[in-house]
């Protein structure tokens, strides 16, 4: 009799001990993406998602697929009766957890990255309690897997107008051009921007700066997070980024792109993998780099206060370019003799974009090792 009410109690504390909670399953989930979300010991991870998630939510985020389906699809494939799903869906969707697809026919669901995904969509619900937790999060990860793996998320975009005219500019470097091939345009507020302020750290640049585009008509429309603007209006918005110092970057592909963030290295989570935690593969720089015609620079130092990576020096009363150039060009924009172009950097340090964001996803895995496929 004892022995078998040990057995018994034993079996008991094999079943506990399997019982994991909606937030870790979800937390195994977003790290199987390619754009990574690394575990961290004290379970800051799990907190995020916490704040971000009712458990009932959690559960379900876990089991959708990278690749958006129906509501019809994702009923029949999880046995749930399509009016409860499409209820829980809606409000996931209002809730930014969730990737959403529309077309003229149905709305599509999927699942989200962490990062660039599922935080930036908390824009409208972030509050002084998920500023300070996140912050912990990334301060113990450190970006780790998020930012130290090939390819990189971001690649930084020059300003156009200082690149050489004779120079071959990429479709993946022209941001006016992205903007321009769009059919619907949005602006947000800098989410790393406003989780700064909410934990005192604010800065002196803009905060409604990040540009959205799509090319699907009325993509923005009824939207929690994003505000519809006109083409015009985000060409205007990204020239004052420019000249309040801002640095264009974007998702790290040759096509494709639908977002350009305006970044600062005080603020920015991207630009911050490289300043304050050494992450290499943080973001790729552009592929140009500053050059001085020496001739012509007067050695003011108006550009060394615009740079944020201190890339720029007076040495003899010359402007002086180091290693630490990331080709953006919005020094260039405040010197008063145009002494300062971006020519092309040396062809052994560019770094030329997946294709797509499929090629980015599986170059990615394959660096992480993960198997992304049953995500599709």
């Amino acid at each position: 009799m004892f022995s078998s009410n040990l057995q018994g109690a034993r079996g008991l504390t094999k079943a506990v001990k399997k019982q994991v909670s909606p937030y870790e399953k979800l937390s195994k989930v977003l790290n199987t993406i390619p754009n990574g979300f690394p575990e961290v010991e004290d379970g800051s991870h799990l907190r995020v998602l916490e704040w971000i998630y009712e458990p009932e939510e959690a559960e379900l985020a876990s089991k959708l697929k990278v690749k958006a389906e129906s509501v019809e699809k994702i009923a029949k494939r999880l046995k749930i009766p399509e009016d409860e799903l499409a209820t829980k869906l809606e409000r996931m969707e209002s809730r930014g957890q969730l990737r959403v697809s529309r077309s003229s026919e149905e709305k599509k669901f999927g699942l989200l990255p962490f990062v660039v995904g599922i935080y930036e969509e908390q824009i409208h619900r972030m509050d002084a309690e998920f500023a300070e937790l996140f912050e912990d999060y990334i301060q113990k990860c450190q970006g780790r897997v998020i930012f130290s793996t090939k390819p990189a998320i971001q690649r930084i975009v020059p300003v156009n107008s200082v690149i050489k005219t004779e120079l071959e500019i990429h479709p993946y470097n022209q941001a006016e051009q992205m903007i321009r091939s769009a059919k619907s345009w949005g602006i947000r507020d800098c989410i790393c921007k406003k989780q700064q302020v909410l934990i005192g750290d604010s800065c002196k640049y803009p905060e409604k700066v990040c540009l959205v585009f799509s090319k699907s008509e009325n993509r923005y429309e009824g939207s929690h997070q994003t505000t519809t603007i006109t083409k015009e209006e985000s060409l205007k918005i990204l020239k004052e980024a420019e000249e309040a110092g801002l640095i264009h970057s974007s998702m790290n592909v040759g096509s494709g792109h639908s977002y350009i963030c305006n970044c600062c290295t005080c603020c920015c989570g991207v630009l911050r993998g490289l300043v304050e935690w050494g992450q290499p593969q943080a973001f790729v720089k552009s592929d140009y780099v500053m050059y001085v015609e020496e001739e012509a620079c007067i050695g003011c130092g108006k550009c060394i206060d615009r740079c944020q990576f201190n890339a720029l020096e007076l040495v003899n009363k010359k402007i002086t370019i180091n290693e630490k150039c990331i080709g953006c060009g919005v020094c260039a924009l405040v010197c008063p003799k145009d002494a300062l172009n971006l020519i092309d950097r040396k062809p052994k340090d560019v770094k030329k974009p997946p294709k797509n964001i499929l090629t980015w996803m599986l170059k990615r895995a394959f660096s992480r090792k993960v198997n992304i496929f049953k995500l599709f």
